[in-house]
């Protein structure tokens, strides 16, 4: 698993799997038209930036067919993106993982095993249906428990969003 490789936006081969120093690594999957993954960019970016510093490694992942770098990177610059952007048109990603929606987040430890999979929080109760503010925050939670080198206590939630 951690020869798998994928281009980024620029053209540049990466291999997330490969961790390094870091203590886990985190895909969030999102989709330029998904109003939902659009609507979670600042709180993505929130994340990402509370969790860079504590040895987690993040990429936005865009698994839509026909989508050029280009695209993305203008995506990702409109949406604040500071992490590395991974094209995921050909589906390694979401078949290895098995993810449905955007923007579903998968958290994978040192040793490749996913610690989470699931919503960003629960934001979202029904696709069309959204609270005033999420009274979980799932990922969050995740992260906290990775980067402390703890379980995650719930380590599967469903996520809402548009389909892959």
């Amino acid at each position: 698993m951690s020869a798998l490789s994928l281009r980024d936006d620029t053209g540049f081969v990466r291999r997330p799997m490969e961790l390094g120093p870091a203590k886990a690594a985190v895909f969030i999957f999102v989709e330029v038209e998904c109003p939902i993954s659009n609507s979670y960019a600042p709180e993505i970016n929130r994340i990402i930036s509370d969790y860079s510093a504590k040895g987690i490694n993040f990429y936005i992942v865009y698994p839509e067919s026909g989508l050029t770098a280009d695209q993305a990177k203008q995506h990702a610059t409109a949406y604040g993106y500071h992490c590395p952007v991974l094209m995921d048109a050909d589906h390694l990603l979401v078949n290895l993982f098995h993810v449905a929606v955007t923007s579903e987040s998968v958290i994978v430890g040192r040793d490749g095993k996913v610690l989470y999979h699931g919503r960003i929080d629960d934001l979202y109760v029904d696709f069309g249906k959204k609270r005033f503010a999420a009274t979980t925050h799932e990922l969050r939670d995740a992260l906290d428990a990775a980067a402390g080198d703890r379980p995650v206590a719930t380590p599967l939630t469903k996520a809402i969003g548009c389909p892959i």
